[in-house]
């Protein structure tokens, strides 16, 4: 997420639009910008977890069975559309209900909001996948996706946490993997390599090859979903190259 932040405070208007996909080499607490750490007494069990800050809103993340994404809007006037708020939400968190009820789940975009603040504090249960807000994914009463953004003068960041499987730091929540699920439309996948390991997905922990599998499908769905509904095209390339361009 120290990435993340780095390419926000040195965004320039001629970049492009960086999506970015990854995983954590340990599981760790990220809170959301304006959240107290000593909230999180709450959930006495995450207090042996390492903690991170983001600089996005929104309620904390325990990173650990689940995939994070970021994309990064520079602020142009070609790109004015594309970094609005709830059409960002919407066309990322489309693109991932449409792949979820292909492979059978049913998914659907929340319209519900726990966001009830009082006059002294914020009154939202503390992690995010306790939360609900629109537009966050849900299948059910499970919430297995949420977003967030941070907007500066030179940009937009939005990140993303997708909750694949319940983890022992937060046995309560369950991930996309521990819900109830029907392959009725796997013909209509578009890579069929990744389907046997989706079959053998319901151990505790995720193996690594079972991890990659949805790594591969993230990206896929990201990339696929994004193009169509932003109209951007994506090419690979090196984070370092944008920042030593500007130093």
């Amino acid at each position: 997420m120290a990435i993340d932040e780095t390419l926000l405070q040195n965004v320039q208007p001629d970049w492009p639009i960086v999506l970015r996909i990854y995983r954590w080499d340990r599981p760790t607490l990220s809170l959301g910008h304006f959240q107290r750490i000593e909230d999180r007494i709450e959930h006495p069990f995450l207090l042996e977890l390492p903690w991170v800050r983001r600089k996005t809103g929104g309620g904390a993340i325990v990173h650990d069975q689940e995939l994070t994404y970021s994309v990064l809007i520079p602020n142009r006037d070609d790109y004015s559309a594309k970094g609005h708020s709830e059409p960002l939400y919407r066309a990322i968190h489309s693109a991932f209900v449409e792949t979820f009820r292909l492979l059978g789940w049913n998914a659907e975009l929340s319209e519900s909001c726990t966001c009830v603040n009082s006059k002294w504090r914020n009154t939202e249960p503390f992690l995010c996948f306790l939360r609900r807000s629109p537009v966050d994914i849900i299948i059910g009463d499970v919430k297995i996706l949420g977003s967030a953004q941070r907007r500066t003068a030179m940009g937009l960041l939005q990140h993303g946490s997708f909750l694949l499987h319940r983890s022992q730091w937060t046995p309560g929540l369950n991930g996309l993997l521990d819900i109830e699920k029907k392959f009725a439309s796997l013909e209509k996948l578009p890579d069929k390599s990744i389907v046997d390991a989706f079959n053998d997905s319901c151990c505790d922990q995720l193996t690594e090859d079972e991890m990659n599998c949805w790594c591969e499908l993230a990206i896929s769905t990201l990339k696929s979903g994004m193009a169509k509904s932003l109209d951007v095209s994506w090419k690979s390339g090196r984070l370092c190259d944008l920042i030593q361009k500007e130093g």
